[in-house]
């Protein structure tokens, strides 16, 4: 997928774009894109989306809610839906302050040749956020493109938001977020070097350094599958906390227990996709009790991710 981060007269002559944040790219995320692929598809356009690296709230409101996905993570996503372009923005003031007009004609039109616009119900844009679908589509008469506008999904009779999710993952309900975004939650980051405590137990870990923008879950035991740098999915025991049986007032650590597996990962980026809530994190009486649980911590994640095969 091609990727472009500064608006250009011409970088695209015919385009059919979703416009979003689309935080969590969950499925009502995903309606807007297949839109704009299936448009793509039927005008021989290019697939494409226009998005923001940061959260729109971090220059409005001076700060952002905690993400659930990073730029990365989203690309990544958007390539799988069939996304060939992608154009990444910085929420700037001089952005903000473009009339939506001038948005359009600019960006849309003269940067990325659109043909078609996939939006979500309540997308906005430009100064003041004044822009909506309706004047999409009135401009759309002007410059030559199409409006696709996508209902929101309902899941319990509440819409999918990426509000909703991030409440879930922050109780440490990954199976409800699981249900909600159609994938489970994963958490990415940098292998660092940790004290070797998980090896002395023998349980080797790797300490994952998750960006501070991202949505962490509540603190406590997870089962979930790491994605190797080579592609492999592998499952995995993870530990979001303090360690309270090493001491007090640790800072919040994430160590992933990969089960088998003990090759050197330091310096590479992990994915965690949490897939089960296990159990709270507990200060244990000593050593042995802790390998105990951990152990059962282990036997309790093969059940869930390895239920047909023989331990």
């Amino acid at each position: 997928m091609d990727t472009f981060y500064e608006i250009k007269p011409g970088l695209l002559s015919s385009s059919c774009l979703a416009l979003g944040f689309f935080d969590g790219v969950h499925p009502g995320h995903q309606v807007v894109i297949r839109t704009a692929v299936k448009r793509a598809e039927a005008l021989g356009a290019i697939p494409a989306v226009v998005t923001f690296k940061e959260h729109p709230r971090s220059l409005t409101l001076g700060k952002s809610p905690p993400l659930l996905t990073l730029i990365e993570q989203r690309l990544e996503l958007f390539e799988e839906l069939g996304i060939k372009t992608a154009l990444v923005l910085s929420f700037t003031e001089e952005l903000c302050r473009l009339d939506p007009e001038d948005y359009v004609r600019s960006v849309l039109v003269e940067c990325m040749g659109a043909k078609s616009l996939s939006v979500g119900f309540n997308h906005r844009f430009g100064r003041n956020r004044v822009g909506d679908p309706d004047l999409l589509r009135r401009l759309g008469e002007k410059f030559g493109y199409d409006v696709n506008v996508a209902s929101e999904i309902i899941v319990d009779g509440s819409p999918v938001s990426s509000s909703r999710i991030r409440e879930a993952i922050t109780l440490g309900n990954v199976e409800e977020a699981h249900r909600l975004l159609s994938r489970p939650y994963a958490v990415a980051g940098t292998v660092e070097h940790g004290d070797g405590r998980g090896k002395q137990l023998g349980f080797p870990t790797a300490n994952i350094n998750v960006p501070e923008e991202q949505v962490m879950p509540a603190l406590g035991v997870y089962s979930a599958t790491a994605r190797m740098p080579d592609g492999k999915q592998l499952p995995s025991v993870v530990n979001i906390g303090r360690r309270p049986t090493f001491g007090a007032d640790k800072p919040v650590t994430t160590e992933v227990h990969i089960l088998d597996y003990d090759d050197n990962l330091y310096g590479k980026t992990l994915s965690i996709e949490l897939t089960h809530y296990v159990r709270p994190e507990k200060k244990f009486s000593g050593i042995d009790e802790l390998k105990a649980q951990i152990l059962k911590d282990c036997e309790q994640t093969r059940q869930y991710l390895l239920p047909a095969q023989p331990r």
